[in-house]
């Protein structure tokens, strides 16, 4: 997963603020949880041994880059683990790559679509290695890449058991981790060829990302839909194994991933993501972007972890009917270079006002100074 570049982060946050204008009157101060029988999703069937050993071939490939013979023998083998499953790939062409995203449909036809997603691909530099000589060296990418595609194809197995009624995609993305600052290509080109009718068939939209990290620590991200963290909260909650470490449900973390062009589409999305990789790293850092992104620093236990939260989430129906509530994206005001910290709170009904005016304020804002520099020869 990389973070965008000032000025890409800039680009995202003036389109989701444009949406977010259009939708703001609508929020609620109370998301509705659903009630859940946690001894009833006790017993999963999701394996985190087996996960663990997609990411060992997944970075036995090497990188995989876009275009790359490593990434078209995973996108391979992912159709071949995915037998049964309606496959579509799409092509686009971008900043001078190729990039394909997958699909793959269980119970095509039966409305009502939930999608998993997941980035495939791997970093094309390692610019936080210790070690400059590699720094632009392409990763492994055994968490940033690997552990996504891991937990959906395990998710995967338990599907067809599970007698769902409704229609689930896993969407592997390709381009989100390239460039000098990420700008998630692949979910970009999706978004931007799917038509406004087919987004609102779309019931909730989860992008799982950096999950394996044997220090596992998620917390609820922004921008992202509250209704869809409060029914993942009560799913952690039903797991005696996952502790307030592992989870942290009180706190909040400002990411911009592959969600935001799903959200771009006004599809309630979150991004279930941990962004400290490694022993007591901090926010960014640690093995994240470097050669040290390896297999070794996986763990089945979080891959299990999230996996199952996820089946349980699909047995209880919680990435249902979403959209019969109002939507509840938050949107960050303010991109701090590459870190996206201070991510803001909801505030209440009587403010919504005030957030609005000061989004458009700033969007025209911004704009009259991009046009003033064109005319200097400075934008």
């Amino acid at each position: 997963m990389g973070v965008a570049s000032p000025m890409q982060a800039r680009t995202v946050f003036i389109a989701l603020l444009i949406a977010f204008s259009f939708s703001a009157t609508n929020i609620q101060a109370e998301p509705i949880v659903k009630a859940l029988d946690c001894e009833q999703l006790s017993q999963t069937g999701f394996n985190g041994t087996r996960a663990n050993e997609s990411i060992g071939f997944q970075t036995s490939l090497g990188p995989r880059l876009p275009g790359s013979v490593a990434s078209s023998i995973l996108r391979q083998s992912i159709k071949e683990n995915l037998s049964g499953w309606d496959i579509i790939e799409t092509t686009h062409h971008v900043d001078n790559m190729v990039l394909t995203n997958l699909f793959a449909t269980w119970n095509k036809g039966a409305g009502s679509t939930v999608y998993f997603a997941a980035h495939y691909d791997t970093r094309d530099r390692a610019e936080r290695d210790s070690n400059e000589s590699l720094q632009n060296q392409p990763i492994l990418g055994a968490n940033d890449g690997a552990s996504g595609v891991a937990v959906l194809l395990e998710l995967a197995r338990q599907i067809p058991e599970m007698n769902l009624s409704h229609e689930i995609t896993l969407f592997f993305t390709d381009g989100e981790d390239q460039g000098e600052s990420p700008s998630f290509l692949g979910a970009r080109a999706w978004s931007e060829n799917l038509s406004q009718e087919n987004a609102d068939l779309i019931e909730s939209f989860i992008l799982i990302d950096m999950v394996g990290d044997e220090y596992l620590t998620l917390a609820p991200t922004y921008p992202g839909n509250q209704s869809l963290w409060n029914r993942t909260t009560s799913l952690f909650e039903c797991d005696d194994n996952v502790s307030e470490v592992n989870y942290a449900s009180n706190n909040s973390q400002s990411v911009l991933d592959d969600h935001v062009w799903a959200m771009n589409k006004g599809i309630p999305s979150i991004d279930i993501i941990d962004i400290k990789y490694g022993p007591n790293a901090s926010e960014w850092q640690g093995y994240w972007h470097t050669h040290n992104d390896t297999a070794d620093k996986v763990s089945a236990d979080s891959l299990e972890a999230v996996g199952s939260m996820l089946e349980r989430g699909l047995l209880s129906g919680s990435w249902l009917d979403i959209r019969e509530y109002p939507q509840e994206e938050v949107v960050q005001p303010e991109i701090q270079d590459e870190e996206q910290k201070n991510p803001v709170e909801k505030n209440d009904q009587s403010a919504v006002g005030i957030i609005i005016m000061a989004c458009l304020i700033f969007v025209f804002s911004y704009n009259a100074w991009l046009i003033y520099a064109e005319t200097r020869g400075e934008g």
